[in-house]
């Protein structure tokens, strides 16, 4: 079986995975340091601090140039916890994981501000929640202020304005060819969201066998135009979800494609220049 491109470790097993390439995750920046060394590091996709309520000097010191990813846990309670962690950017490139819970739009906005890349954590958000993904959502197309991505629009509006279709199990961490999450325990599964579930099956298909669960018959996926996009992430852990909200937003995104693409033929005509 091929192997996916890393795994998503906890540091206690780190030891057990060294011909693999990881992401080695704690509650404890002591730890990765103290774990990891400084030997061997090419092997490191990135690391990973699971709260922002610890002291993040340790990251300060170490391996200038590996990435670092930064959970936060309570978006409401975590929001000054934000700007501690402004120092690791000159030694690291940092992203801040932000569930879509209350208050994440002013975490998204300010990590934005403090140059922070950003990635949503989003399960099956109610539609209070799709408000404010659609108010972050037209601030990442429309703000010079937002430098750096917002995952998971960034590379679902680069798909679009491609025309290359990039499933979300792929941009959000969680496709198993890609990337596999290692539980405490050592069993894999794809993702956090996933560590509870019992999976029957072949781990490598799941999110190939839950979308076509919905590609037919009377879903509200069958005929939706962004499927190839989407690939039913959305119907887990409640397959009956309605994902309205979340059709609109990539309305959102496929119509800012057409706008950027309009706008760069109406340039090239201008210049003269040939279509690509």
């Amino acid at each position: 079986m091929t192997e996916p491109d890393f795994y998503n470790i906890p540091a206690s097993l780190y030891g057990t995975c060294r011909a693999r390439t990881v992401a080695v995750r704690s509650h404890d920046p002591a730890e990765i340091v103290k774990t990891l060394g400084t030997a061997g590091l090419e092997r490191v996709s990135y690391v990973q601090v699971l709260t922002l309520r610890v002291d993040l000097q340790p990251l300060m010191a170490w391996a200038p140039g590996i990435p670092v990813d930064l959970t936060v846990e309570d978006p409401e309670a975590d929001l000054p916890l934000l700007y501690p962690c402004a120092p690791l950017l000159d030694r690291h490139p940092v992203r801040i994981t932000v569930p879509v819970a209350p208050g994440f739009g002013k975490v998204v906005k300010l990590a934005a501000s403090l140059n922070f890349a950003v990635k949503l954590e989003v399960l099956q958000p109610a539609e209070a929640l799709i408000a404010e993904m659609d108010r972050v959502l037209h601030a990442y197309l429309h703000q010079s202020m937002v430098s750096q991505p917002i995952e998971y629009f960034h590379s679902t509006f680069l798909a679009l304005y491609r025309g290359e279709p990039l499933p979300l199990w792929t941009i959000q961490e969680e496709d198993p060819v890609h990337c596999r999450y290692v539980t405490e325990s050592g069993e894999e599964t794809l993702s956090a969201r996933f560590a509870a579930a019992e999976i029957v099956g072949d781990l490598a298909r799941l999110p190939e066998r839950i979308a076509a669960r919905f590609e037919t018959g009377g879903s509200d996926c069958s005929q939706c135009e962004f499927l190839g996009n989407c690939s039913g992430y959305f119907k887990w852990p409640d397959a009956g979800y309605r994902c309205d909200g979340m059709k609109a937003l990539f309305r959102t995104m496929a119509e800012a494609a057409r706008q950027l693409q309009g706008d760069l033929e109406a340039y090239r005509s201008a210049r003269g220049e040939d279509r690509p």
